[in-house]
């Protein structure tokens, strides 16, 4: 079983237990965006063939990214990745954002 995890580096606000890399700013949003569509399709070979079970956005705070930017990162790792019809897809989202 093969599984993707996607580091979404954006939050509303520094937590002190937090080891993550992360930003508070939104300035570079687009450019990360678009560096991760980038890293997915240079990294379509790794798993070879084997089927995505599971993709999970976490970081961060997900839930910060708009929709058409989510779409851009999922839409891309449809494009460059085998994902099972019935795979678990998890945002990891702050109920302050939902």
């Amino acid at each position: 079983m093969a599984g993707l995890y996607i580091h979404i580096p954006f939050c509303r606000q520094a937590c002190t237990y937090c080891d993550f890399h992360f930003s508070t700013s939104g300035v570079y949003r687009s450019a990360v965006v678009d560096g991760i569509c980038k890293e997915l399709e240079l990294r379509k070979d790794y798993l070879d063939t084997n089927e995505l079970r599971s993709v999970y956005l976490g970081g961060g705070t997900p839930s910060q990214l708009k929709a058409v930017e989510l779409d851009s990162i999922m839409s891309s790792a449809n494009k460059h990745f085998n994902i099972a019809k019935n795979a678990e897809i998890t945002l990891e989202g702050n109920p302050d954002d939902l």
